[in-house]
């Protein structure tokens, strides 16, 4: 009697330890699991490697990036756009804004053909590209190392999309992997919608 009581001890007590062998070794596991998808998580993709590289600002403050130095000195509304020496005033479906800007080259020579603003619900709106806009904005400027150039940037879109939208600018609008791309928020107020905004011809400061 004693001799099997002493078997069901011993057959009791090896259940217990495979339960807890089993116990440590899903435990185990799971911390495997955690730590690689933790690894993953913060491993670069492709696409953070060839994405552009973010350099913050705000509005009436110079961005310094490699390339360029770029200051936002204005945000304007308008129906209608006035460009310098043409005629008649452009009308738009939506609105005309008018980012006022003074920007540097700081190496070499170039040409900033990148602009776009970002609404806070996610939309991006590409740079205008009306008729005789590109002879007088400032993507249509040859920047010269060092030599500020003062002018505007022309977004097309809705006047109520400004409101807590970002500026994004960057040199060059196709292989621009890692280039240095400046966004500068417009701020979270509601911008006034003027009848006809003029636009401010580039020209050395």
């Amino acid at each position: 009697m004693a001799a099997g009581q002493g078997r069901c001890r011993q057959h009791g007590q090896g259940d217990q330890e495979v339960s807890g062998r089993k116990l440590l070794n899903v435990g185990l596991t799971l911390a495997v699991l955690v730590a690689i998808v933790g690894l993953y998580r913060l491993t670069p993709t492709q696409k953070d490697i060839q994405d552009p590289t973010p350099v913050k600002g705000i509005v009436g403050r110079t961005v310094k990036t490699p390339r360029f130095d770029l200051t936002v000195n204005d945000v304007r509304v308008g129906k209608k756009l006035r460009i310098p020496h043409s005629t008649p005033d452009r009308d738009s479906l939506t609105d005309f804004v008018v980012v006022d800007a003074t920007i540097t080259a700081t190496r070499e020579p170039i040409h900033v053909s990148n602009v776009r603003i970002k609404s806070s619900d996610g939309v991006t709106y590409l740079g205008a590209n009306r008729n005789g806009l590109n002879e007088v904005d400032l993507t249509g400027s040859e920047l010269s190392p060092d030599i500020p150039v003062r002018g505007s940037f022309v977004v097309e879109m809705p006047a109520d999309k400004v409101p807590g939208a970002t500026l994004l600018v960057m040199e060059k609008a196709i292989l621009n992997d890692l280039e240095p791309q400046v966004s500068v928020p417009l701020g979270p107020e509601t911008v006034k919608v003027q009848d006809v905004v003029a636009l401010t011809p580039a020209s050395d400061t």
